[in-house]
């Protein structure tokens, strides 16, 4: 029986994610204008650094599924834009931690009512009552996510 519900759940997760990206995660390209020519990787940066308000490298290539070197030049570029600067951690030298420049603030706060705009926009398309629906089956979705994580 629940080998027949994980099969079950593995195609409706190749589903959700086909869904998502063709509604969603085109956002991030969509968003071309503004006071800066960042690429996707690098909006996604400044939204995970400061939702966090200070991640060290390790976390942050995680969040982004990204591997070391192409997290490198991400963090590079980014602080060469004058959005995030690199400090040492207090309790262990070897660490190094990211934040965001007010600059950084700034076109985070910026990024994420565009990207606030751009879901509007597209949540537009239902009714009350399934968007009411759709934030408890995300709420549902986080929390067995995150249930998963622990459990890793």
């Amino acid at each position: 029986m629940k080998s027949k519900k994980l099969k079950e759940a593995s195609e409706f997760q190749f589903d959700l994610l086909n869904l998502f990206h063709k509604n969603f995660a085109k956002i991030f390209h969509e968003i071309t204008y503004g006071p800066y020519n960042l690429n996707k990787n690098q909006k996604r940066a400044i939204i995970a650094i400061g939702r966090n308000e200070e991640i060290i490298p390790s976390v942050l290539g995680a969040y982004l599924d990204l591997q070391r070197g192409s997290l490198t030049s991400i963090i590079d570029s980014l602080e060469k834009e004058g959005l995030i600067f690199r400090k040492g951690d207090p309790e262990d030298r070897r660490k190094t931690i990211l934040s965001l420049t007010e600059a950084g603030q700034e076109y985070r706060n910026w990024l994420n009512a565009a990207i606030q705009a751009k879901v509007s926009e597209i949540l537009d398309r239902l009714d009350e009552e399934e968007i009411t629906s759709y934030q408890e089956s995300m709420e549902n979705m986080i929390k067995y996510f995150k249930k998963m994580d622990e459990r890793a």
